[in-house]
């Protein structure tokens, strides 16, 4: 089950978010600490700075690719999609109205809101929808993540504020493409700025704040959208978004009032946080994994014996006590307790069984890792250096910047290292994307006919049992294959004071600013 946890408050509030016959659940229980009595209501005006770790991408799908988990909340501050999700994974409406499927599913009629501009004055209309959605379907444009929409065949203007989306099958998780806070394609762009070649770095959407500036490696700040089509809302003035590498860092200033609200994995800051009563823990676990992830077109990880070997050495339970203070779950799927799958045949930790393997392959075995330079990363490096030592498997550990890491693993040019399997409602198309064997994002270049069999199946199938059938399929053969290890469950945890509400959920690591406020910092109307 995929929780979501805020200490602070009181109350709970469960979350259904499914997809034709794919279930999520997602449960948040609001735990008494601090301050138990809230404000009256929102009051305006104040400032909220977040820090997060890493700078941002950029927000032009083709130029960025994707959104990473510090962007997707600012894209939110910044852009809206056609529609968000409730609870029982319903669609609301934003930039969208209503869509309604055709009864084959293959295509879905889309209504739009009128009287939407964008922050540069460009209207919302039907010509900004299908202008999007063609530059990232265009192969010229080779936008990263056109493999996630690859079931999507065109998007057309039915009049001014109508568009359809028609499809090649009738697809289970086309809400998610359309929906979703941490897909960048489902965020809509102003077409102007996309033209002008100015929206990867100073974004340009309709939402409830406006791009101000971005100093690298430092800041992106965001102010209130005084034109913004839900009255009332936001409720800040200002919103800074600070990039504080450091975890330590990023907590002292939490404690210091440096910051308001900080993004963090580390678990040592998230238990000192929850006896804090000065302080609310916000968590949300998902699913997609921590990952470890192989190159299996190169030697000597081209052969299964040694990807078993390096599984078996693996100790995951070890390493989420040890790196994140057992405030993670340990994975053993990709879907995060979302569907159910009885056993995948998890190579479970076993060095025994690893040495044998490494004497069956009969070479000795020697793997180059690379992890980010962060101390997350070298953390992960020694420990992996540690176990597979006791296999008789040499590490060398290579520390880069993450871009470089990053580029490195789109190119092939590495044998392992430590990855994040995209967290999505529906793991259906991250599961294709990443594995099928002609996917431009299968970064473990795993090649398996009976693999691409069940993840098309997965894709292409409507039916509840058929497509977790092949769901599971695909789960199993990733244990058995060792086609890459699981880190741990992915969850995101938010710390913030005491006096900053309306935090409503984080799925996806995605903080809500919109219907964020801070207690004393100003008037109760707009």
């Amino acid at each position: 089950m995929r929780r979501e946890i805020a200490k602070g408050g009181g109350g709970m509030l469960r979350r259904f978010a499914g997809f034709t016959g794919l279930l999520v659940v997602a449960a948040a229980a609001f735990l008494g600490q601090g301050e138990g009595t809230l404000a009256a209501g929102p009051e305006y005006g104040g400032a909220l700075t977040v820090a997060v770790e890493a700078d941002s991408r950029g927000f032009d799908p083709v130029k960025a690719g994707f959104l990473p988990s510090q962007a997707r909340s600012i894209a939110l501050a910044v852009e809206e999609r056609l529609f968000d999700m409730d609870e029982n994974g319903k669609l609301v409406p934003e930039l969208g109205l209503s869509a309604t499927p055709s009864k084959d599913g293959k295509n879905w009629t889309i209504k739009l809101r009128k009287g939407v501009v964008f922050h540069d004055g460009t209207p919302f209309n039907a010509d900004s929808v299908v202008e999007h959605w063609e530059r990232l379907m265009d192969p010229k444009n080779h936008f990263l993540g056109r493999a996630t929409m690859q079931p999507i065949e065109s998007v057309k203007k039915i009049d001014d504020f109508t568009v359809r989306f028609q499809l090649k099958h009738a697809w289970a998780p086309f809400k998610d493409a359309i929906a979703s806070t941490n897909w960048i394609a489902a965020y809509i762009p102003s077409p102007r700025a996309v033209r002008e070649g100015t929206h990867d770095r100073a974004p340009v959407g309709t939402g409830p704040y406006k791009f101000k500036e971005w100093i690298a490696n430092d800041r992106l700040v965001v102010v209130k959208n005084p034109n913004y089509w839900r009255k009332g809302k936001p409720y800040l003035d200002t919103v800074v978004f600070r990039t504080v590498p450091d975890m330590q860092t990023r907590f002292a200033g939490l404690q210091s009032g440096e910051l308001d609200m900080i993004l963090t994995d580390r678990g040592a800051s998230v238990l000192q946080a929850r006896n804090d009563k000065t302080l609310r823990v916000y968590s949300s676990e998902a699913s997609g994994a921590e990952t470890f992830l192989f190159n299996t077109s190169r030697p000597p990880l081209d052969d299964v014996r040694v990807r078993r070997a390096v599984a078996h050495a693996w100790n995951q339970d070890f390493y989420i006590k040890a790196s994140f203070k057992d405030t993670i779950a340990t994975a053993r799927d990709p879907f995060g307790g979302t569907i159910g799958c009885g056993d995948l045949g998890y190579l479970e930790f076993n060095p025994e069984k690893g040495r044998k393997l490494i004497a069956e392959y009969g070479k000795p075995v020697s793997l180059e890792l690379q992890v980010t330079n962060t101390p997350r990363g070298r953390e992960f490096g020694e420990i992996v250096q540690r176990m597979l030592k006791e296999i008789g498997v040499t590490v060398t550990i290579t520390p880069l910047a993450q871009g470089q890491r990053n580029k490195k693993v789109l190119a092939g040019d590495y044998q392992a290292t430590g990855w994040q399997l995209f967290d999505a409602t529906d793991m259906g198309p991250v599961l294709y994307t990443n594995l099928f064997s002609m996917s431009e994002l299968n970064f473990s270049r795993y090649q398996n006919p009976e693999m691409d069999r069940l993840l098309t199946a997965a894709q292409t199938s409507v039916n509840q049992k058929e497509r977790q059938k092949a769901l599971c399929g695909v789960a199993k053969r990733i244990n058995e294959e060792a086609v890459f290890l699981y880190r741990g469950a992915l969850r995101y945890n938010a710390i913030a004071k005491a006096d900053v509400q309306g935090i409503s959920r984080i799925d996806h690591g995605v903080i809500r600013v919109r219907d964020a406020w801070v207690k004393g910092a100003g008037k109760k109307g707009p």
